[in-house]
């Protein structure tokens, strides 16, 4: 962890694992193919919270340079022995006193008072990496999706392509008598289905695409394809090293200068209790002789009923409650992580189980139904049962890569960025044909 105050060269080693080189800084999303890096440096640069956040630095910035304002000097003026009675009736007895003092703070204030403004500086730098963090999460989540959502609508318009070619072919049989008209009935409602499907997925993907553009706060979806390779899988990363770098989160990082502004904020209530003293000089002119004398005034507060008990106190308190906080937050980010990472776990398998067994059991229970059904072995239901299994798991393959990636980048999150860039970072393969993908 950072030593408190060190935020400067502490801050590189917490988001080395998020900030991208200068190049992808400045580039825009394009018309097309988008890639998730684009959308990480278009996030990064232009989110709202992000700069909500860089304001509020520049603000702790502010107070770091007022804490080391010394307090103004007061120049006053008295005029004594005039305007009254008798001899004091007019202003030849007058007195004048011009007297400038100054406040001297004592028990190191000024100090504590900007080692404090410092700290909280640093605070809010923290603050603005946490949310870094979580923009690049949300926007790796939200890129994920919209990616598996245009697989999963063009996986509906090929049902919708097979279904309608099952159902021109149960037309053509029961034109000919070799089939009963309710098979026609039945094709036809497979279509209907796919249609259905088709056009709920498409929804999906406009609103995860506008949930993607959010991310760099653009109202409308002006990029072109999302590009990833889904399909790019890998086994979890071991548990142990990541929980040993969840330090590395900023979630849990940022403790380590909170705890030490509560502590300069202890210190600085501290030397609030010891009272300030202030001096003053000035020369005195005395009207009725014409003489000038040097007037030295000091100002000592007797710390009698006020040592500012309660607020020392009430920083004491805030320490205590930073402290079982952070204690808090370091059991719930690992516990999470554990959690995320049996998540990961069961995305892979469930993908890789689809992928390896299931997918290809069912292409070859498809092709085999299909011959049969050639020969008239089997009606024409049991083809379209057979055709929508496979496209219900394809689906479900789709799905189960979309959470194996997001679970990917809520790891990367919780371990600081201990783990490997996602995959679909990398560019896809060459599209396939309908045909190829059957």
């Amino acid at each position: 962890m950072p030593t408190p105050g060190s935020f400067s060269t502490a801050l590189p080693c917490v988001c080395a694992a998020l900030l991208l080189g200068a190049a992808l800084a400045r580039a825009q999303p394009p018309a097309a193919n988008l890639t998730l890096a684009q959308a990480l440096a278009a996030a990064l640069r232009d989110n709202p919270t992000l700069a909500a956040g860089a304001a509020a630095v520049r603000a702790r910035e502010g107070d770091a340079q007022q804490a080391g304002a010394l307090p103004n000097p007061e120049l006053k003026l008295e005029l004594e022995n005039f305007a009254g009675s008798g001899a004091l009736r007019n202003a030849e007895s007058a007195e004048t006193t011009l007297r400038l003092s100054q406040v001297i703070e004592l028990g190191g204030k000024r100090t504590r008072r900007l080692a404090l403004a410092g700290l909280e500086r640093d605070a809010a730098q923290w603050d603005v990496e946490v949310r870094r963090a979580d923009v690049a999460a949300d926007t790796a989540r939200a890129f994920v999706a919209v990616v598996a959502l245009q697989e999963r609508v063009a996986l509906a318009a090929d049902g919708i392509a097979l279904a309608a070619r099952s159902a021109d072919v149960v037309g053509a049989q029961v034109r000919a008598g070799g089939t009963a008209p309710v098979e026609a009935a039945r094709a036809r409602l497979a279509v209907q289905q796919a249609e259905l499907e088709h056009a709920e997925r498409g929804r999906e993907l406009a609103a995860a695409r506008l949930a993607l553009a959010a991310q760099w706060g653009a109202a409308s979806a002006d990029f072109g394809r999302a590009r990833g390779h889904l399909a790019a899988l890998a086994p979890p990363p071991p548990l142990e090293p990541l929980l040993a770098a969840v330090a590395r989160n900023p979630d849990l990082a940022r403790w380590a200068t909170e705890l030490a502004a509560r502590e300069a904020a202890i210190a600085l209530q501290r030397a609030r209790a010891v009272p300030d003293v202030a001096l003053g000089a000035g020369p005195r002119y005395f009207s009725d002789t014409d003489d000038v004398g040097l007037v030295v005034e000091l100002w000592v507060p007797l710390p009698l009923f006020d040592r500012n008990a309660g607020a020392i106190a009430a920083a004491e308190a805030e320490l205590a409650r930073a402290d079982a906080t952070r204690r808090a937050s370091d059991v719930g980010q690992r516990a999470a992580l554990a959690r995320t990472h049996a998540a990961l776990a069961a995305a892979y398998e469930r993908a890789a189980t689809l992928r390896d067994d299931l997918l290809p059991t069912a292409e070859s229970v498809r092709a085999a139904v299909e011959a049969a059904h050639r020969q008239g072995a089997l009606p024409s239901l049991d083809v379209l049962t057979a055709q929508q299994t496979q496209f219900a798991l394809r689906d479900q393959y789709l799905v189960a890569l979309a959470a194996y990636h997001q679970a990917l980048a809520d790891l990367e999150r919780l371990a600081g960025g201990a783990v490997d860039g996602l995959a679909i970072a990398v560019e896809p393969p060459p599209a396939r044909s309908v045909e190829e993908t059957r």
